[in-house]
């Protein structure tokens, strides 16, 4: 599925229970599910001592989608 803006992807961590930006790709993309595979691999990529808890997509400042580690697979979804 395409978006006519560009998205953007982050990899959050947990500080207090809200989200906490590690890392930002901005304008990587319009497209969801390459979006998706953006965030899986900056996610492989971020150093684990920063604690990364999964990523999330945004487009124009709204979140449109969110993956979280806990969640397990995402493949299997």
């Amino acid at each position: 599925m395409a978006i006519r803006l560009p998205l953007t992807i982050e990899i959050f961590g947990l500080e207090d229970g809200e989200p906490v930006i590690l890392d930002r790709v901005v304008g990587a993309t319009v497209y969801v599910d390459e979006a998706k595979r953006i965030g899986r691999r900056l996610l492989s990529k971020v150093d684990a001592g920063t604690q990364p808890k999964g990523y999330r997509i945004l487009c124009d400042y709204e979140l449109i989608y969110t993956w979280q580690i806990a969640h397990g697979d995402e493949t299997n979804r």
